[in-house]
Parts: structure tokens; C-alpha cells; sequence
């Protein structure tokens, strides 16, 4: 009787053992998972320009000017619709602005000659 009492209170203990590891390996298993899978690709972005095919901005300055700004850099700087485009961008988001690149003609002599892309860092 004594044995089989003893003999339980072993079982007992081993499976409390057992289920204590468990709910351990299922922590270790959760903080690994959300480590791991939270992390995130993101780098700050901004919106930018350059020109091409041997143009400068003397053009871009002019209608810029006609616009009320010091300059076509100043007018791109200072418009709130590019402005919210600056900003942190996260994994699929990342890679499509990264890849980004728009050319303009804007005296239609069919030679682009401004390029705009996104800049992240």
C-alpha cells in the first residue's frame, strides 16, 4: 500500500516535471517565433530626382520660378504631396519604391530629361 503510494507521488512529480518542460518549450518556441518573424526590412525613403540625358534643371527652374518658388529644387522640396512621400517604408512597400524610376519629357523633343526615384537609406 505504502509502495503504491510512494509509487504515485513518483508519477506525479514526473509528469508536473514533464508539464513544467512543456509550458517552458512553448514560451522558448513563442519569444523565438515573434523574435524571428517581427522583424521587419524598413529604411527611410525620400522622393528625388536627377536629371538625364545631359539636361539641367535651367527649364524646370523657369516654370518653377513662373510658379512663385526660388527654384525647381525648392518647388520639389517644399510640395506637401512629394513631402508625405518621405517617410519609413517596410518590407513589399520597400522593395517596389526601391525599384522605382519615372522619366519625364517635358518639352515633348522625345528625350526625357528629368528622372524621378526614391532615395533609401
Amino acid at each position: 500500500m505504502i509502495g503504491k503510494l510512494f509509487y504515485k507521488l513518483y508519477l506525479y512529480r514526473i509528469n508536473q516535471k514533464k508539464q513544467k518542460m512543456k509550458t517552458k518549450l512553448f514560451l522558448i518556441a513563442v519569444i523565438s517565433a515573434f523574435t524571428f518573424t517581427s522583424c521587419e526590412k524598413c529604411q527611410d525613403c525620400e522622393a528625388s530626382y536627377e536629371f538625364i540625358n545631359g539636361s539641367n534643371s535651367n527649364a524646370y527652374d523657369v516654370l518653377a520660378i513662373l510658379a512663385g518658388y526660388t527654384s525647381f529644387d525648392n518647388l520639389f522640396h517644399e510640395t506637401d504631396s512629394i513631402n508625405q512621400l518621405n517617410k519609413e517604408y517596410c518590407d513589399l512597400e520597400l522593395t517596389v519604391n526601391q525599384f522605382y524610376s519615372q522619366e519625364n519629357d517635358i518639352d515633348s523633343n522625345g528625350i526625357n530629361e528629368i528622372r524621378y526615384f526614391y532615395d533609401c537609406k
